[in-house]
């Protein structure tokens, strides 16, 4: 069960607003008279929702594959060399722009696209900052601008307190080359005793780390908090099972996990965040500069997953079942 509230409503309406003004005054919903290139890419799974969100509404902004727009995209996540190979050939056929899904995607094209003045939008970068692409959120200069995630961790941990409150060792897998989880770890570093919770951190690099890690969790663990990482949380049905095989519940960083098995996120919609980006493209399309063009925040949701919740054995509060835009019922 999808359950939207207002604030969802609100977002959405406040997205055709703009869109309707910019058709009053000769804007991105008018049918664009130029053909764009745009070059699309990702490194992870949940960023194909991103650029499906995208591309949705660059569409419904008037903007037509085939028609005044051409997309350049492999249709799968890339990494490491293959990554930066798609995105130099990006660069090579002169692109009017780039959507990047994912902190490694936009670090990647923020190295390769420097100094070549094709504008990169991404949606999202966890922390445009800690992952070295600007300086400034309200004025990042360069040629990158786009979307970001919240500093919501503190927000996160309390409501896997509210749900859990007799937690105190918490498990944080990540991968601690990747800037995203370690940004957001230094947020948890901060707030946990405020919590009363013990940090209890795993490192994976790869895929082959990730299940050495997972087949060694330590034995007292309480819960398992998922960062914002594409190495560890590509492995999101194999800590489903360990979460319902040990009852441990699992606090993860968007809807779509907790659409998969997680107990809860406090996060993003991909759809959503891929579709606030395409706003930002289309002034980018039509001469704004993105280097002045201030990087905008996603929209945040809870999500809670009651077959889980039955699962491992944890009443959910009414309040926060109530309070949740996305709530997967039992039975479905």
């Amino acid at each position: 069960m999808l359950k939207k509230t207002k604030k969802y409503a609100f977002f959405r309406m406040v997205l055709l607003i703009i869109a309707l003004t910019l058709v009053a005054c000769g804007g991105a919903n008018e049918e664009p008279d130029d053909h764009f290139v745009i070059g699309l890419a990702t490194n992870n799974a949940n960023g194909l929702k991103n650029i499906q969100g995208f591309q949705d509404e660059m569409a419904e902004l008037g903007y037509l594959e085939d028609e005044n727009i051409t997309y350049i995209f492999s249709e799968t996540p890339l990494k490491g060399d293959d990554l930066d190979a798609a995105l130099e050939n990006m660069v090579a056929e002169n692109v009017d722009l780039i959507f990047t899904a994912g902190t490694p995607t936009g670090v990647a094209a923020h190295r390769i696209t420097e100094g070549t003045g094709v504008p990169v939008v991404f949606g999202v970068i966890a922390d445009p900052i800690d992952a070295g692409v600007m300086e400034d959120l309200m004025k990042p200069m360069g040629n990158m601008t786009g979307v970001k995630l919240s500093q919501n961790q503190a927000r996160r941990l309390e409501l896997l307190t509210e749900i859990a409150p007799d937690i105190r060792h918490v498990f944080f897998p990540y991968n601690p080359d990747d800037a995203a989880p370690t940004g957001a770890m230094a947020q948890i570093e901060e707030l946990a005793p405020e919590f009363g919770i013990e940090i209890v951190e795993g490192f994976a690099r790869n895929d082959e780390e990730v299940s050495l890690l997972l087949n060694t969790i330590p034995e007292n663990i309480d819960a398992i908090f998922m960062l914002p990482d594409s190495t560890v949380n590509a492995r999101l049905d194999d800590l489903v099972a360990l979460s319902i095989t040990k009852g441990l519940p699992v606090s993860a960083p968007s809807i779509t996990q907790v659409e998969n098995g997680a107990l809860m996120a406090y996060g993003i919609i991909h759809h959503e965040a891929g579709a606030q980006a395409a706003s930002i493209a289309v002034q980018i399309l039509r001469g704004a500069d993105p280097g002045e063009m201030p990087v905008q925040t996603a929209e945040y949701y809870l999500g809670i997953n009651l077959q889980t919740a039955d699962a491992i054995g944890i009443e959910i509060p009414a309040s926060l079942v109530q309070a949740a835009e996305v709530v997967i019922a039992k039975g479905e």
